[in-house]
């Protein structure tokens, strides 16, 4: 499966490293989505309620202003909540390859197996108890090799061992590049959600501070009378008291 030569790439594996650098990515854009939000947040409480409040003269228009305030902040705080999903530390595992945010990347791996299990059976399962395997018979000539006085017994072992070595390698290797595959499908996933629901808390947020900052006025005010005064021929009655057409 793999040759004596072949080096522990673990750590240094392109695939592995592409993936932890777009996550950084993902939460690089999830934490700069918080500080918009946030400091839409700020500019609503520091200057809105200073330009508003004054304006204010009417119980109707006070509680528009403040159901406008409330519906603008909520907004802000259910995009912050929903984006700071994606910053959440997370643990990846097999398991979470049969949740339903992982489809997409189940269906990626169904139409190219070969190309996220390698030479092994593509499942989970089978990966695990190959590496299970490929780590036990390591064990074992390791064992042998230290008894072992032949020369070329121990040569043959020595060979034995290199190749079990680069196949549990292989094994460990595999197994890592598709957890992280799954992690990062899990931010990938969250950060998509996030958006969606930023967007439309963005809405609310768009909606309420359209109410706050309109809310002076929004009651309507008892229309001023109009009075109509007639001049007459005949000699008018005496006025009365209060009367707006009195001279």
């Amino acid at each position: 499966m793999t040759t004596p030569s072949e080096p522990d790439a673990t750590n240094a594996d392109p695939v592995v490293l592409d993936l932890r650098a777009s996550v950084a990515d993902m939460r690089s854009t999830a934490r700069w989505i918080v500080g918009a939000a946030a400091a839409a947040g700020s500019l609503l409480l520091a200057g809105g309620p200073l330009t508003v409040v004054g304006k204010l003269h009417h119980v109707g228009d006070a509680v528009v202003a403040a159901a406008g305030l409330l519906m603008a902040l909520l907004g802000v705080a259910w995009a912050i909540h929903r984006t700071s999903q994606v910053l959440t530390p997370r643990v990846a595992t097999f398991d979470d390859l049969g949740r339903p945010a992982l489809r997409g990347l189940r269906e990626l791996i169904d139409r190219s197996p070969g190309d996220f299990y390698g030479p092994f059976s593509p499942d989970p399962v089978a990966l695990q108890e190959e590496r299970t395997l490929r780590t036990a018979v390591c064990t074992r000539l390791t064992a042998a090799l230290v008894h072992e006085d032949d020369a070329t017994r121990r040569r043959t072992l020595e060979h034995a061992l290199a190749v079990a070595r680069g196949n549990a390698s292989l094994a460990e290797r595999t197994q890592r590049r598709l957890l992280t595959w799954i992690h990062a499908w899990q931010v990938r996933e969250a950060l998509r959600t996030a958006r969606r629901d930023t967007f439309v808390a963005s809405l609310a947020v768009v909606l309420g501070a359209a109410l706050f900052f309109t809310a002076p006025g929004t009651t309507s005010k008892a229309p001023a009378p109009v009075r109509i005064c007639i001049s007459t021929a005949s000699p008018p009655p005496p006025p009365l008291l209060g009367d707006p057409c009195a001279r």
